[in-house]
């Protein structure tokens, strides 16, 4: 195995920029609405209804409240960040169908309601996370799914229909993609662009 021959510095000049850009976007959609008294969760996903097909790909911009768009925005950066840095080979990829495939799953099957958040994203990314450790079985992305466990296990909880007004499906079908998308890239053989694995 060839050792890695990029600097930490590699850490916030590149695998940072893709996640802060999302989060910039949420916070910015998110003052709009705050300064300006508009509420854009109509633009959320809608379940079967083609008017809520444009939720796939804005509805993880959209958040009700300071409290739901502050929880999601540090894991969003930092396990977004993660992918990017340990992954970059495959991170455009398994980050974009994290994206749109829970909003496609959502669109699919959950409840008639507007869904809004990036919630579903972050379950999407841990879940791969954690699961690329199990089916991949190389000592970084097992080490990476320890650290991931340890900071997000509780989110399975959020899987469960508890808490009235919180969109479980989006969860839900985030981490059964992000298991999905982790098996099916566990078999390539290169995921670290200065690494052979």
């Amino acid at each position: 195995m060839a050792k890695s021959t990029r600097p930490f510095g590699g850490f916030l000049q590149g695998s940072f920029v893709i996640p802060f850009r999302i989060v910039f976007l949420m916070w910015a959609v998110f003052w709009v609405e705050y300064q300006f008294n508009f509420d854009f969760s109509n633009y959320g996903i809608l379940p079967r209804r083609a008017d809520g097909l444009i939720g796939i790909l804005l509805a993880p911009l959209l958040h009700g409240s300071y409290a739901h768009i502050l929880s999601n925005t540090v894991p969003m950066l930092f396990l977004g960040t993660v992918l990017f840095y340990f992954y970059d080979r495959i991170a455009t990829t398994v980050y974009t169908l994290c994206y749109l495939g829970t909003g496609v799953l959502v669109w699919l099957m959950a409840r008639p309601s507007y869904h809004i958040g990036a919630s579903g994203v972050v379950y999407a990314l841990a879940s791969f996370l954690i699961f690329f450790g199990i089916f991949r079985r190389d000592i970084i992305a097992i080490l990476i799914s320890i650290v991931i466990i340890f900071m997000y296990g509780g989110l399975i909880y959020g899987v469960l229909p508890l808490q009235q007004g919180v969109s479980w499906e989006s969860h839900l079908f985030g981490g059964v993609l992000g298991g999905f998308l982790a098996w099916y890239f566990a078999k390539i053989r290169r995921v670290r662009g200065s690494s052979d694995d």
